[in-house]
């Protein structure tokens, strides 16, 4: 009788270890991994726009004023005015003005206002270009489209595709 009992136990045990067992995970039959062609020939498109827009970029800036220099994100610069104030950090809350213009000089827009630099106030390359200064400098900047308003630009101000000129001071 006791042989009995232990080979049922075995029985049950083993039945309890295999019901509790998780099943592997299946994939579904549908899906399958595709690659996007659409979005790879738009990247590719967007990357030499880009190319080309820093090629005349590099030739307005050098014509403009040969002080003018490249950062490594592809903005560039000037520093107009340089002070021992304070580096602009990540953070900091400073106010600064700015006359925005398109490439031809036209004025877009002029504004004074108070920022909090990495808080993602300003297009991503005058935000990159103000960790480069100082309070109480100003500097000019030449953004690319794709570190400003980018493909969508900004309604009914700044058409897509378009690089931009900041002159921009920060006060003290």
């Amino acid at each position: 009788m006791n042989s009995l009992k232990t080979v049922f136990f075995i029985i049950v045990i083993s039945f309890f270890f295999i019901s509790c067992k998780k099943p592997s995970p299946q994939l579904p039959s549908n899906k399958v991994i595709e690659n996007d062609d659409n979005g790879i020939s738009l990247l590719e498109i967007n990357q030499n726009l880009a190319m080309k827009e820093d090629s005349l970029l590099q030739i307005y800036a050098l014509k403009t004023d040969k002080s003018f220099k490249k950062n490594e994100i592809g903005f560039w610069y000037k520093i107009d005015n340089k002070t021992n104030g304070k580096q602009i950090r990540i953070n900091d809350t400073c106010v600064i003005s700015f006359k925005l213009r398109f490439i031809d000089g036209k004025v877009v827009q002029e504004e004074t206002k108070g920022i909090t630099v990495g808080k993602k106030e300003l297009v991503t390359g005058l935000e990159e270009g103000l960790k480069l200064l100082r309070k109480g400098e100003s500097a000019t900047f030449i953004i690319p489209w794709y570190l400003g308003y980018g493909m969508t630009g900004l309604e009914n101000v700044i058409p897509p595709y378009t690089s931009l000129i900041f002159d921009v001071s920060i006060k003290d």
